[in-house]
């Protein structure tokens, strides 16, 4: 195809129109709606469509697409299957025509492209006539929001307690009508600065009271009773055993023995083993074990058992058996 066809009509935008910049397009939804290429086209159809729509903004001149058809099958997304391309191609190029420069056209896109460039030159012309325009409207907008945020400033502080209110109406009521009271109705000085001495001490006493209220104070302080354990116990670690009135051998000890049988088995256990024993080892040589820790088999403390108590024992058949 020619580049230059006087047969057919001239693009409908110039060839400078340059879009690339913006980043949207501008889409009426009511035309649209409203046109037979929505009822017409099928979901594949459409999608195809606004692909090429897109990407006809993005080209030079904008709104319009080169007349080739591999071109707009890899524009459209059908670059692998020319076959699908060829079959939705004649509504995915509705509205489209071919003009004398040799590209295709769409009305609807051109006149969005000639809008966007419009509007694209006035801010243009608009930053060389005065390129200090933008930062003069962005200080402009700083200023509004700064007094903005001062007013709201100013009315949150003016707005009143009612407790600091009542104080200040309070005490401007009291000063407006002292020096009054004070004219009609002389008041000693001398007077008013012993009655208010005398209701300070009672403020200050009442407040002491409340802080530090007066505890009894008690003639010595209870001291629980000594116990045996605790006076075996304390004899014992003064010998060098270790014992504690809690412990459970240590109880058994005193239910069972005297302290003087069980201190000197102590002094017995300490010129054996030396200080630092436990109160244990005293209390298996009061059983009757054996004072160096090993057990002794061949007791000569301890008394034989006494057979006559066991009960006899029953013996069976005799288990033999003749061969």
């Amino acid at each position: 195809m020619p580049n230059d066809c006087p047969s057919l009509p001239s693009p409908p935008v110039p060839p400078d129109i340059d879009l690339r910049s913006h980043c949207w397009m501008k889409l009426d939804l009511c035309r649209l709606h409203s046109s037979d290429f929505i009822h017409l086209a099928n979901n594949e159809e459409f999608g195809a469509a606004v692909k090429l729509w897109t990407e006809a903004m993005r080209q030079v001149p904008a709104g319009s697409l080169p007349n080739d058809d591999t071109i707009l099958a890899s524009l459209a997304g059908y670059k692998g299957s020319r076959r699908r391309w060829q079959k939705i191609k004649p509504m995915a190029l509705h509205g489209f025509s071919l003009c004398s420069d040799g590209r295709l056209y769409h009305s609807v896109l051109a006149e969005m492209a000639l809008d966007a460039w419009t509007h694209k030159s006035q801010q243009a012309s608009e930053s060389l006539s005065d390129p200090r325009a933008k930062d003069r409207d962005r200080l402009r907008r700083w200023r509004t929001e700064q007094r903005a945020k001062k007013q709201a400033k100013q009315v949150s502080e003016e707005k009143p307690d009612p407790a600091s209110t009542s104080d200040e109406t309070f005490q401007g009521r009291f000063t407006e009508t002292f020096h009054e009271t004070a004219e009609t109705f002389p008041i000693d000085r001398e007077e008013t600065e012993k009655e208010t001495e005398k209701k300070q001490n009672i403020i200050v006493s009442e407040t002491a009271a409340e802080t530090f209220p007066e505890t009894p104070l008690s003639d010595s302080p209870e001291t629980p009773a000594p116990t045996r354990e605790g006076t075996l116990c304390q004899k014992l670690r003064t010998l060098g055993v270790r014992a504690a009135p809690h412990m459970v051998v240590v109880q058994e000890m005193c239910a069972r023995h005297p302290d003087e049988h069980i201190l000197a088995a102590a002094e017995i256990a300490l010129e054996k083993k030396g200080s630092g024993i436990h109160v244990g080892y005293i209390a298996a040589m009061l059983k009757g074990g054996a004072t160096d820790g090993k057990t002794n088999k061949n007791r000569s403390t301890a008394s034989p058992p006494n057979r006559q108590l066991i009960p006899p024992v029953a013996v069976g058949g005799s288990h033999y058996i003749k061969l």
